[in-house]
């Protein structure tokens, strides 16, 4: 009777180690009180924070956070596509459109989303809509600028090809001109997971009062420092999972790439 040989996969190991290594090298520099150049004394051990989340999982006011700040990732970046995708394309493809947008768009995208957030406020009627816009801002400046780059480099005998093909212009933007710039969208909105939950934990934090990032900054001012460390890591992970999805479906609606 032969035995089945069961394949590892390397790069399984290779990350579960690199987790592994991150955390003996945490839980060192704490235990023997390390205080320079950075002052990890002052941390929990990665013991205490594990067994404190460990905890919050039986605790529904976890999950609810969880949830109440994924919505508000998830809507904006659903209103960034919407709006920032039709506006790069026009501006990749005509620069009379490019000359009208990208004045403004250079000068509002550098600013960092907390210096939005006193404006947003007055602007909007309730907290929650004014958090929901930041992380739209967030999605939106990464996804405007990769539709643009992409639109601009669309080769020239596509769309030739696609004429004499009879392909009128507005069936030759959902046939041609879409599909050579998805790999390129769908980086900006990798890009701009990133930026959105960055912007919903600013916008949670100054402003409002449920989500995961007001539970982090409210650990913080309790001094609960494993509670922000939790934070920390639970933002980090819903982030990076957005991400994974977001490849998915690039795998799956990419398959030539």
């Amino acid at each position: 009777m032969k035995l089945k040989r069961v394949k590892v996969d390397g790069s399984v190991f290779i990350k579960g180690m690199s987790v592994l290594c991150f955390l003996i090298a945490w839980h060192v520099a704490v235990v023997t009180d390390v205080m320079w150049p950075l002052q990890f004394g002052n941390l929990p051990t990665p013991v205490a924070v594990l067994t404190e989340w460990v905890e919050l999982f039986g605790q529904s006011t976890y999950y609810m956070d969880i949830m109440i700040s994924s919505y508000r990732v998830l809507l904006g970046i659903i209103l960034a596509f919407f709006l920032a995708v039709p506006i790069g394309l026009g501006m990749g493809l005509s620069r009379n459109a490019s000359n009208l947008f990208m004045v403004n768009m250079e000068m509002f995208r550098p600013i960092p989303l907390i210096a939005y957030l006193p404006i947003v406020m007055l602007l909007f009627s309730t907290i929650e809509s004014s958090i929901i816009f930041i992380t739209f801002l967030g999605a939106f400046f990464p996804l405007l600028i990769s539709t643009r780059d992409a639109a601009r480099r669309i080769p020239v005998q596509f769309v030739h090809a696609s004429r004499n093909l009879g392909c009128s212009r507005v069936p030759s933007l959902i046939r041609v001109y879409l599909p050579a710039m998805a790999p390129e969208i769908f980086t900006g909105f990798s890009v701009g997971i990133g930026a959105s939950w960055m912007g919903v934990i600013t916008g949670e934090m100054m402003s409002g009062q449920t989500g995961i990032g007001y539970t982090t900054w409210q650990a913080y001012h309790l001094l609960d420092y494993s509670q922000s460390i939790i934070g920390m890591f639970t933002i980090g992970l819903l982030g990076s999972s957005y991400s994974g999805i977001i490849r998915c479906v690039e795998k799956v609606m990419i398959r030539w790439k």
